[in-house]
C-alpha cells in the first residue's frame, strides 16, 4: 500500500470514529477562517454542556467532588467539543471515546462508593499528544511507517496522570518527527489555528493547542526540545510551561532524536490558568511519583512564600538574530509599562553571546547523526520530508559529526550556559534592590503566527532549551494587533548574517495577524520552577486587571 493510501485511510478511520451525532456539516464551514465561535453556536453542545466545557482543570475535580457534575457528564460534554474541533482544524490522530467512557464511568461508582477522589486530577478528561506511549493505542510520531505501532505500557508520566485520576479518550497530531514549529504530516494531514485556519496552529504540540483553545480539554501534557509547548501556546493565546527537563519523568516513552542527552526533552501543560498550570506541573514532578525513573532528577516540590516587595524584571526584546513584529514588541512595552504602574522594576537585559552561534550550536546538538533516523523512517514507505524539515535541513545542514565533535558541542553549550548565568546574576548592578531579576520577559517567536509552510526562527525559545532554563507562556489580555499601533517597522533594515530576518521582516502586515493572541514569555532559573509559576502569578493577575 502507498504511503497515500496509508494516511487517507488513517484520516478516515479517525473521522468515522466520531458519533453522527457530534458530526458538522463540513459545506457550512468550509468558508470560515476564524472557528472559535462554532462550538458553542453549532447547536450540538447543551447549554448546560457549554458551561462545562469553560470550567478549568482544576473546577472540574471541584463541580465533581461537590456532586455538581460526575465524570460521564464532563466527558460527554468535553468530547462533544473535541468532536467538533477535530472536524474544524484537524487536530486528532486517535479517537477512543467508549475506553474514556468506562474509565468514567469506574470513576462515578468508586466516588458514588467511598466519596473519595482517586486524585486530583479526578475526572477530568485529558488529551495526549501523539508522542505519549498509552498501552494499546497508537504512537505514530507523525510517520506513516508507524501507523501501526502500539506500545504494550503507558509511559511514566502517563501512570501518574491515569493514577490522578485523568480519563483519556483521545490522542492529538504532531508534526513528522516532531521537530517542527508547525503540526503537519503526510500521515494525519495539517492541524490549522483555530484564530485564522490560513495561519500555523504552532508545533510540534499543535493538536494540544488548539484543542485546549476550542475547549475539547481543559489540559494538555504537552512535550518540548526546541520550543514545541511555548510555540503553539503562544499561537493560541494560551498559558503553558516548559519546565526544567530534568524535573519531568520521560521513562517508557520516545525520544527525539534517541540517544541525544545533551539537549533534553521535557513535558509540561498547555491550560487557561495559572492555577491548573501550577497545580499540573506540581503532578508530573519526579518526586516523590517517579524518584527512580532514570530520566529525571527527583527534585521535590517546594513551597514558595507569597511574593513580598516589588519585582525585578528583566526585558529582553530582541537577541540581535531576528527582529520581532512591532506587535511583539508592543506586547512586551505593553508588559512592562503594565509592571512599572503597579510599582515593579523592569531593566534591559542583553544575551551575553552570539545567538545565531547558539542556535546553529544547538541544530548540531540535536542532528549528531546527521538525521539518518529521521531519513531511514521515511525511507519504508516513500513518504517525504514536510518543507518545515526541508527548511531545517537547508539552513543547519545535514553532517553525522565524529566523537570528538559531539564532545566539543558540550563544552560550548557549558560555556553558553556560564555565560548566561553570569549575565543573570550581573544584573544586581541594574537593580534597585541590589538582587538579580526574578525573571525575563522576551518573544516566544517573532511574530504572533504565520502562514503554512513558512520558514520560522525557533530561537527565542530553543535558546532556554539549550540553557534548560524553564519558562511560561502568559497570554496578553484583550491584546490584538492592528495597524495604528503596530504598523510595518518600514526603517529597520533586515540583517543579512542569517537566512530568517529579512524573510520575517516582509512577511509582516498587520491585517494578516488581525484576530491572533498575543503572548509573552516568562523565563526563570534552573530548578526554580515554583519561584517562576509564583511571578509568573503575580503577571498575570496584573496583565489580566488591565
Amino acid at each position: 500500500m502507498s504511503w497515500k493510501a496509508i494516511a487517507k485511510a488513517a484520516q478516515a478511520e479517525v473521522l468515522d470514529a466520531i458519533p453522527t451525532k457530534w458530526k458538522l456539516d463540513p459545506a457550512k464551514y468550509r468558508t470560515l477562517t476564524d472557528v472559535t465561535s462554532v462550538p458553542r453556536e453549532c447547536g450540538i453542545l447543551s447549554d448546560a454542556q457549554l458551561s462545562i466545557t469553560d470550567l478549568t482543570a482544576l473546577e472540574v475535580v471541584k463541580r465533581i467532588e461537590s456532586r455538581e457534575l460526575t465524570a460521564v457528564q464532563a466527558l460527554e460534554a468535553f468530547g462533544a467539543r473535541t468532536a467538533i474541533a477535530h472536524q474544524l482544524v484537524n487536530c486528532l490522530m486517535d479517537w477512543f471515546y467508549e475506553d474514556g467512557l468506562r474509565q468514567a464511568e469506574e470513576l462515578d461508582k468508586s466516588f458514588k462508593a467511598t466519596g473519595k477522589l482517586k486524585g486530583p486530577l479526578h475526572g477530568v478528561p485529558v488529551a495526549l499528544k501523539d508522542f505519549h506511549f498509552v498501552a494499546g493505542r497508537p504512537t505514530t510520531t507523525g510517520y506513516v511507517s508507524r501507523r501501526d505501532f502500539r506500545p504494550e505500557h503507558d509511559s511514566a508520566l502517563v501512570k501518574t496522570l491515569r493514577d490522578a485520576g485523568a480519563v483519556f479518550y483521545c490522542k492529538t497530531t504532531m508534526p513528522q518527527s516532531g521537530m517542527a514549529i508547525e503540526t503537519v504530516s503526510n500521515l494525519w494531514g495539517r492541524t490549522l489555528n483555530p484564530y485564522n485556519t490560513a495561519l500555523s496552529a504552532g508545533g510540534s504540540s499543535g493538536g494540544d493547542a488548539v484543542l485546549v483553545a476550542l475547549k475539547g480539554t481543559p489540559i494538555t501534557p504537552s512535550t518540548d526540545l526546541g520550543g514545541s509547548i511555548r510555540v503553539p501556546a503562544a499561537f493560541n493565546g494560551l498559558y503553558a510551561i516548559r519546565p526544567t527537563s530534568d524535573r519531568i519523568p520521560k521513562g517508557g516513552m520516545d525520544n527525539i532524536n534517541s540517544g541525544q542527552i545533551s539537549i533534553k526533552l521535557s513535558c509540561g501543560p498547555i491550560c487557561h490558568s495559572m492555577e491548573d498550570l501550577e497545580a499540573f506541573t506540581k503532578l508530573i514532578n519526579a518526586y516523590p511519583e517517579n524518584q527512580n525513573d532514570p530520566t529525571s532528577v527527583p527534585v521535590p516540590w517546594k513551597t514558595v512564600k507569597p511574593i513580598e516587595g516589588k519585582l525585578t524584571i528583566g526585558l529582553m526584546k530582541w537577541d540581535k538574530v531576528v527582529m520581532p513584529h512591532p506587535p511583539v514588541i508592543r506586547a512586551l512595552e505593553h508588559t512592562k509599562r503594565t509592571l512599572e504602574k503597579a510599582g515593579h522594576e523592569v531593566v534591559e537585559f542583553d544575551v551575553p553571546f552570539d545567538c545565531w552561534d547558539a542556535i546553529q550550536t544547538t541544530f548540531d546538538t540535536y542532528y549528531q547523526s546527521g538525521h539518518s533516523g529521521t531519513l531511514s523512517t521515511l525511507e519504508a514507505t516513500g513518504e517525504p520530508l514536510i518543507p518545515a524539515f526541508e527548511d531545517l535541513i537547508k539552513v543547519f545542514g545535514s553532517k553525522e559529526i565524529s566523537a570528538a565533535e559531539s564532545q566539543q558541542l558540550n563544552v560550548k553549550a557549558r560555556i553558553f550556559r556560564e555565560k548566561f548565568r553570569d549575565a543573570w546574576d550581573a544584573t544586581t548592578k541594574l537593580t534597585s534592590t541590589g538582587r538579580p531579576v526574578d525573571a525575563l520577559i522576551c518573544p516566544t517567536a517573532p511574530a504572533v503566527g504565520y502562514p503554512h509552510d513558512f520558514n520560522v526562527y525557533w530561537g527565542y525559545t530553543s535558546l532556554f532549551n539549550l540553557l534548560d532554563y524553564p519558562s511560561v507562556i502568559l497570554p496578553v489580555a484583550n491584546f490584538k494587533v492592528n495597524p495604528q499601533d503596530d504598523p510595518v517597522a518600514s526603517n529597520y533594515k533586515p540583517l543579512e548574517t542569517n537566512p530568517y530576518d529579512k524573510p520575517n521582516h516582509e512577511l509582516y502586515k498587520p491585517e494578516l495577524f488581525s484576530s491572533q493572541p498575543s503572548t509573552i514569555q516568562v523565563v526563570g532559573r534552573p530548578f526554580q520552577d515554583e519561584e517562576l509559576i509564583k511571578v509568573s502569578s503575580v503577571m498575570d493577575d496584573l496583565l489580566r486587571a488591565m
